[in-house]
C-alpha cells in the first residue's frame, strides 16, 4: 500500500524530471524548438500551480475543518486566477505553438490535480 508521502514524492519528482528533460530537449532540438518550448512552458505553469496548491494544502491540513476548506477553496481561486493571468500573458507575449501549449498545460494540469487528489485521499486515512 502506498503512503501519502510516496505519492507526493512521486508527483514532485515527476515534475522536476519532466521539466529537466523538456529543458534538455528544448536546448538541443535542431528543429521544432518552438514546440518543445511550448510544452516546457505548459509543464512549468502546471507544476507551479501544483506547488502553490500543495502549499495551501499543507497550510490548512492540520487545522480545523473550516480553515482547511478556506485554504483549499481559497487556494483554488488564487491558483486559477494566477494561472489565467499567466496563460493569457504567455499566449499574447511569447512566440509559442498555441496548440502544443494548450494541450501540454491541459495534460500536466490534470496529472498534477490527480496527484493532489490521491495525496489527500491517502492523507485522510
Amino acid at each position: 500500500m502506498k503512503s501519502a508521502k510516496n505519492i507526493l514524492s512521486f508527483g514532485i519528482s515527476f515534475g522536476i524530471i519532466s521539466l529537466l528533460v523538456l529543458t534538455i530537449l528544448t536546448l538541443h532540438a535542431a528543429s521544432n524548438t518552438i514546440i518543445f518550448k511550448s510544452i516546457l512552458i505548459g509543464d512549468f505553469l502546471a507544476f507551479l500551480n501544483f506547488i502553490i496548491g500543495l502549499l495551501f494544502v499543507f497550510w490548512g491540513i492540520n487545522r480545523g475543518y473550516k480553515e482547511f476548506l478556506v485554504s483549499l477553496f481559497g487556494g483554488l481561486l488564487i491558483r486559477l486566477s494566477l494561472l489565467l493571468i499567466l496563460l493569457t500573458s504567455t499566449l499574447i507575449f511569447l512566440e509559442i505553438n498555441e496548440i502544443s501549449f494548450i494541450f501540454s498545460i491541459l495534460f500536466f494540469y490534470f496529472f498534477y490535480v490527480i496527484i493532489e487528489i490521491i495525496y489527500l485521499n491517502f492523507r485522510k486515512r
